[in-house]
């Protein structure tokens, strides 16, 4: 009895968890969507948006993209810089501030997490 209980319970959360990370999923790729034809003005915000709402960094490195080729290189570059704080083992927010900035050390760090990804120099 106590384990069919157990079982339930553990079904339940099951379920909790899978429905909040659909949610999670859905918001991320609303904001998504809308960077990619928000006005110029609106991507900072959104970039913010996805930062917060967006748990993989290759959403947030979608948006940098957006950001950047819609010219707005300060909402991109702050992204990128938020990404290496927020995860600073991962390689794509260095890989994308280097190239929104030119720092070479962020592209040295971007080789030291995925050296067959990103070249050396």
């Amino acid at each position: 009895m106590i384990a069919r209980v157990l079982a339930l319970a553990l079904a339940a959360v099951a379920v909790v968890v899978a429905v909040l990370a659909l949610r999670t999923d859905h918001r991320c790729a609303a904001v998504q969507d809308e960077a990619g034809h928000a006005a110029r003005g609106e991507i900072a915000g959104l970039a913010r948006e996805a930062a917060d709402r967006c748990g993989d960094p290759r959403n947030e490195a979608w948006v940098i993209g957006v950001a950047s080729l819609r010219g707005d290189r300060a909402a991109a570059t702050a992204l990128a810089r938020r990404m290496t704080r927020s995860s600073p083992d991962d390689y794509l927010g260095w890989l994308g501030l280097y190239r929104l900035t030119g720092d070479r050390h962020a592209l040295q760090r971007a080789h030291e997490l995925n050296p067959r990804a990103v070249p050396a120099s």
